[in-house]
């Protein structure tokens, strides 16, 4: 019971986590960036790759080894559309994530990445769509444990 407890408590941390880095990384991109906050950049979307991946693990044992069991969450609508939610912004955090490691040979060297102002907007544009579909992610959450989608 208490391991119940703690593995659903370190999903719910990885998911504040990573919704926290994301913002953090929508309020740091711009496009003049000096070189703290390029590497304060790169911290959080390392953060949130990390927490990305504590949420799908600590996710995955909840449906299979906790909670209600696998053929209940694979049953159930909400939840096929919270993972797919889930791949989604995944896949839409690659853009921003891969822009961000373009920066390494400039961060070694102590040197401000330059940042195209289209990139820029780019950039804001996946980090929005990530928090757009966190909340679509939140939502089916909240219904699927509410019985709706079996």
């Amino acid at each position: 019971m208490l391991l119940a407890a703690l593995i659903a408590f370190g999903h719910f941390m990885a998911f504040f986590a990573l919704t926290a880095a994301i913002v953090l990384t929508l309020a740091l991109v711009r496009e003049s960036l000096d070189f703290d906050t390029a590497r304060r950049i790169r911290r959080a979307d390392r953060v949130a790759g990390i927490a990305g991946l504590l949420l799908l693990v600590f996710g995955l044992l909840r449906v299979f080894y906790f909670e209600k069991g696998s053929e209940f969450y694979f049953g159930n609508t909400f939840f096929l559309l919270k993972l797919a939610l889930f791949v989604a912004a995944a896949l839409v955090s690659l853009y921003p994530s891969l822009q961000f490691r373009r920066w390494n040979s400039e961060l070694e060297q102590r040197l401000a990445p330059e940042i195209d102002p289209v990139a820029v907007m780019r950039i804001k544009s996946a980090l929005h769509w990530e928090l757009v579909l966190i909340i679509g992610i939140l939502l089916c959450a909240s219904l699927m444990v509410r019985g709706f989608g079996s």
